[in-house]
């Protein structure tokens, strides 16, 4: 009876779509396979549904009832350690801004259906009208400003705060004037003007008639709705993708996949599902390339170099991006600890951010120095290659130039966000650095975790503006209304230098 149990609650059959972590029953050949059930692999799958049977093979669980993943305040920050979704693993130490400290940095991804949308923290970066307009001028017509507009505007509704305290959440004029710089203007309040100054926004489904809010993850926009179910998809969890099964070379240098390897995540006997158009690869920056390498090293035990030449050529690495973030939390003061408008039980992440422009953070003399700093980076492509990653100098200097004209004309340099609490936490990232790592793997086991290497700060112009963003969370704190927060000895508490002091007191 038991046995029977355990088999009935393994598949999930969402109307058409046959969700489960069992392959009892499973046909043996697609259409597509798509490996990972994360956002891009399940938007992928929504689509080819409709007229083609497809297969999605994702290595986490189906976590549709969690909690944790339901409620749309918590982000990755706040789940429990040993939450099935959260995923985490671990980089080799980076070196910080200083050029010499080195700290080991988290690598956390989404380990379910939905990936990271799973446990991020709902938040969106509204692009800006010069930097769409950008992108379509590289070459991506339908990409710009006019078109992107209508999809926010059909889709985003905003809701006011009832709860809201404009001295401690930033409505007031006085208040985001004082702590950034940033002047408030129409466009921060309705968001579609298409000026320079961006804005953050929430992406949280809200039920009318349950009264009720969820995370909108990509599962539950691709998936679990009524209307996306698919009878040609069927969704198959708990299993890890080992390799990529291809033809030969033919005669005129193309090899064709075949279907995939796989075992189920907890450990078990190899498995196979073949293919008769393609494999799609959609497992994320952190398992998509380790996916790939394995074909490379199978081709390298019978001999066969001329499937990846490239990686071939780079002892076997794919390129990775991050950004690295700043962050400092000030307790605050006792006449503060009892203030719910402070301290609030369940804090949206990031609930006061701001985008400060490069002639904010630098000053037009000095922003002009960053924005050619940036141009200048020709270097850069020496330098990610030295790190083992993965680079075309031309494209990389192409993007060093499209980055530079974006700042010289306010596009936003850095992105800050306070998130009130029992403590005043604040972050900051820079919004396009220049530096990147790698990412590959050194076992052909498929359970063990990539080795991941940002590089985070390796390109000078990447240092100068993190430096210049660390020394804005110092004046923020010391600003009221957040100075009002918090006592006037807890920045050097902490360690942290005067906000007049050197740019090599601010790197350390």
């Amino acid at each position: 009876m038991h046995r029977l149990l355990a088999f009935l609650t393994a598949a999930v059959a969402v109307g058409a779509t046959l969700i489960t972590n069992n392959t009892t029953g499973i046909p043996s050949s697609f259409e597509y396979i798509i490996i990972g059930g994360e956002t891009a692999g399940l938007a992928v799958a929504n689509r080819l549904s409709v007229n083609h049977s497809v297969l999605v093979i994702e290595r986490g669980a189906d976590q549709r009832d969690d909690g944790n993943i339901n409620n749309p305040l918590i982000a990755t920050a706040g789940f429990p350690p040993d939450d099935i979704c959260r995923g985490l693993g671990s980089m080799p130490p980076q070196v910080g801004s200083n050029g010499t400290k080195l700290r080991v940095q988290d690598v956390r991804f989404g380990n379910c259906l939905g990936g990271g949308s799973s446990i991020n923290g709902m938040g969106g970066f509204r692009p800006t009208l010069a930097g769409l307009n950008a992108l379509e001028a590289l070459g991506n017509p339908g990409w710009g400003w006019d078109d992107f507009l209508p999809v926010p505007k059909h889709s985003l509704h905003q809701m006011h705060n009832p709860f809201l305290t404009p001295r401690v959440h930033s409505a007031a004029k006085e208040m985001a004037e004082s702590v950034y710089g940033v002047t408030v203007t129409q466009d921060i309040g309705d968001r579609f003007s298409g000026g320079h100054v961006a804005s953050m926004y929430y992406h949280i489904h809200f039920n009318e008639t349950l009264q009720t809010q969820r995370r909108s993850s990509s599962a539950w926009s691709f998936l679990y709705p009524e209307s996306q179910r698919r009878s040609n998809l069927v969704v198959l969890t708990e299993h890890t993708v080992n390799t990529i099964t291809t033809t030969n070379r033919s005669t005129d240098g193309n090899i064709t996949a075949t279907g995939v390897t796989l075992l189920p995540s907890g450990g078990g006997d190899m498995l196979m599902f073949s293919v008769s158009r393609e494999v799609i690869v959609s497992a994320g920056s952190i398992f998509s390339p380790g996916v790939l390498q394995r074909i490379f090293y199978k081709a390298s035990e019978s001999h066969q170099f001329w499937i990846f030449p490239v990686w071939a050529r780079t002892h076997d690495n794919a390129s990775f991006q991050d950004h690295v973030f700043i962050s400092v939390s000030f307790p605050i003061i006792d006449v503060f600890q009892s203030d719910t408008n402070v301290t609030v039980n369940a804090p949206t992440l990031g609930v006061i951010p701001a985008y400060p422009t490069a002639k904010q953070s630098f000053g037009d003399q000095e922003a002009q120095m960053i924005s050619s700093a940036v141009r200048n980076s020709i270097s850069a492509a020496d330098q990610v290659i030295a790190s083992g990653g993965i680079v075309n100098a031309q494209s990389l200097e192409l993007q060093a130039n499209v980055i530079a004209n974006a700042y010289e004309v306010d596009h936003p340099l850095t992105e800050f966000y306070v998130t009130p609490g029992v403590t005043l936490h604040l972050v900051a990232q820079s919004m396009l650095p220049l530096s990147r790592g790698s990412v590959h793997i050194n076992t052909t086991d498929p359970f063990a975790f990539p080795v991941v290497d940002a590089q985070y700060l390796t390109i000078d112009s990447d240092i100068e503006i993190v430096t210049r963003a660390a020394r804005h969370l110092g004046l923020v704190a010391s600003t009221p209304p957040f100075s009002d927060l918090i006592n006037d000895t807890t920045s050097a508490a902490i360690g942290l230098p005067d906000v007049n002091a050197s740019d090599d007191a601010w790197r350390t």
